[in-house]
């Protein structure tokens, strides 16, 4: 049976394809603006024309990773953040229609992304998947919208559905870690303003393994939080990060919180300057074990993988 992934060119798409296959899973299809010629690459033309659903046929699964990036140094506009939300919010819209034209052939299983950024930054209060939110900010109300859009597949459709609210996540192909890496290799990383901010993250396999424990297990639904249980600071992820080189290295050269707005803009910002506490509760419960629990195991994996 096919796996679909949306987005699965992208820093955890790549990552995903290549665990899948580790694991079994032979069908995997990728779907991208352009096809790359290979066998493998579908178009998001083809998703919403629906001309390659007898080709996928049957389908075990849909991801869907499709998001622009937030935190690049494209400039803030109206046009990009237009852009932003069409690439979540359009792509699962071409799902919902393209699984509603499936008729009786549809996929086990639909999971998407969404973000922590649901929940209003706060250094005290603690967030599980129950918690309230996407109604602060653009942020907020983006990750609230991305995941309405998806409710069809479930409520009309009858689909499991199941999405992950995600930290920051961390790998050494893309995201946060490959722009840190070089900075902090030479000790010249640190926290970011005075590092008490709450800082929710996970491990890029942990997000990969997450995606497969609920393609593989009908029991996983619902809203997950997509975080390591344990809950740290900035500071103290750039304590242990650094310190997890050999030799050690030091972690104290600050990035003023105000270099962030000016280089972001406050409403990406605040993404790196505020923090949540977030609690993955429902993905504990619903069985999964994290590879990378906590920053010191991650960090160890992180610090060696350049070296």
């Amino acid at each position: 049976m096919s796996v679909i992934i949306g987005g699965g060119k992208g820093f955890v798409g790549q990552r995903l394809v290549k665990l899948l296959r580790e694991k079994g899973f032979q069908n995997v299809w990728t779907v991208s603006r352009k096809s790359d010629g290979k066998g493998d690459t579908i178009t998001w033309d083809d998703i919403r024309n629906g001309n390659i659903a007898n080709t996928v046929k049957p389908i075990k699964a849909i991801v869907n990773l499709a998001g622009a990036p937030l935190l690049s140094f494209q400039r803030w506009t109206d046009a990009y953040k237009n852009e932003v939300v069409q690439s979540r919010v359009g792509t699962t819209k071409a799902f919902v229609d393209f699984i509603r034209d499936l008729k009786d052939d549809k996929p086990d299983v639909y999971i998407s992304m969404s973000g922590v950024s649901y929940y209003q930054p706060d250094s005290v209060k603690e967030y599980t998947e129950a918690s309230e939110g996407g109604d602060y900010d653009f942020l907020s109300r983006l990750a609230r919208d991305w995941e309405q859009a998806s409710e069809p597949i479930e409520t009309k459709f009858n689909v499991r559905r199941v999405i992950l609210r995600s930290g920051a996540i961390l790998g050494s192909t893309g995201g946060m870690i490959r722009s840190m890496y070089w900075p902090f290799f030479f000790s010249l990383g640190g926290p970011i303003g005075n590092g008490q901010q709450p800082f929710p993250w996970i491990h890029l396999d942990d997000v990969c393994l997450l995606i497969i424990y609920a393609i593989q297990n009908n029991h996983v639904n619902g809203i997950l939080n997509a975080c390591a249980p344990q809950l740290i600071t900035n500071k103290e992820f750039s304590k242990t990060f650094a310190a997890a080189f050999t030799p050690p290295r030091l972690a104290i050269f600050p990035m003023p919180a105000f270099v962030m707005r000016t280089l972001l803009g406050p409403e990406r910002a605040i993404v790196a300057t505020d923090g949540q506490k977030v609690i993955p509760r429902a993905t504990l419960q619903s069985g999964y074990t994290f590879k990378y629990p906590t920053m010191e195991e991650a960090s160890q994996d992180l610090s060696k993988l350049y070296s």
